[in-house]
């Protein structure tokens, strides 16, 4: 078994953008996998809002793409919901393995930036 990543110390608004998306995809395969697959995921993430200026300041948005993004200030919420053609990514068997192993490797290794709301 392999060791878990370690803890980030650097913010890097790419890499938190990757897990956003990773993390928005697992939530959508666990939905489709429940038999939801018609009712809309909104994850919600717990991020600073410094974080959150720097990663929507970011000139790499690539990550970010097909997912909305709406930030709450008094909170420092950050929720994300994904589009069609976002959640269609994910219907391939290796982009929902590669997302569902991202997401748990990334969990740890980002929680000093970035935390996912259940």
């Amino acid at each position: 078994m392999s060791e878990p990543w370690p803890v980030y110390d650097i913010f890097s608004p790419i890499l938190i953008g990757n897990y956003i998306r990773f993390e928005t995809a697992a939530k959508c395969i666990a939905n489709r996998e429940a038999g939801n697959k018609d009712v809309p995921v909104a994850v919600k993430f717990k991020i600073a809002k410094e974080y959150y200026e720097q990663l929507s300041g970011s000139e790499y948005q690539a990550p970010l793409i097909g997912l909305s993004l709406s930030y709450d200030e008094t909170d420092s919420i950050l929720t994300v919901s994904a589009g069609d053609y976002f959640i269609g990514l994910y219907e391939n068997k290796i982009m929902r393995d590669v997302a569902l192993k991202q997401c748990e490797d990334c969990k740890i290794r980002y929680s000093k930036f970035i935390e996912t709301l259940e």
